[in-house]
């Protein structure tokens, strides 16, 4: 699993007062295009917070949630992690800001369902954010990515976050295809 940070303050682990642990996946169906998600008008892949369950059930989970969609074949382990470290992030709880770490893990996944709206189960804050989510070509999903206007202050961190794993998952399935044709 390739590992990327984002740390422009040069924070350690060790000073960071909060550490959020999350899951997303690129997940294709048949035709081969990815799930995308819109939430508060920024782009994300499908997943969330990382609960009570492992890395992979939490992803089952949010996709459920999310999409509606029950059955998925995900492999092993992530193709990738992200940290993101934030040193001016504002805790809602203690209402302070804080030093923050977010790791988010990526999984690369494949369905046959389709999006079920009607088992989809979606937050508050989802449904006030409008949440919608479809499947669509991954260049169709960086286009959109790119050429998304918001006034949401988080979009630059979702943006280069998407962009980041885009461009990653395809420098994985290169590998897969280059050490798919050596075993033959």
């Amino acid at each position: 699993m390739k590992i990327i940070e984002f740390n422009q303050n040069h924070i350690t682990k060790d000073e960071t007062d909060k550490i959020a642990r999350k899951v997303r996946g690129i997940i294709l169906n048949q035709e081969g295009k990815a799930l995308v998600a819109k939430n508060m008008e920024i782009y994300i892949l499908p997943g969330g917070s990382i609960e009570v369950e492992n890395i992979k059930q939490a992803l089952q989970r949010e996709l459920l949630e999310e999409a509606g969609i029950e059955q998925v074949e995900l492999e092993d382990i992530p193709f990738l992690k992200i940290e993101n470290y934030d040193a001016k992030h504002y805790d809602k709880v203690s209402k302070r800001q804080i030093t923050k770490l977010t790791e988010t893990y990526f999984y690369f996944g494949k369905t046959q369902e389709r999006v079920n709206k009607e088992k989809q189960n979606l937050t508050e804050s989802e449904k006030k954010g409008n949440f919608s989510i479809s499947f669509e070509n991954l260049s169709v999903i960086e286009y959109l990515v790119e050429h998304n206007q918001t006034d949401n202050p988080k979009q630059q961190i979702f943006d280069r976050e998407i962009l980041t794993v885009l461009r990653e998952f395809k420098k994985y399935r290169e590998r897969q295809e280059i050490e798919g044709k050596e075993e033959r």
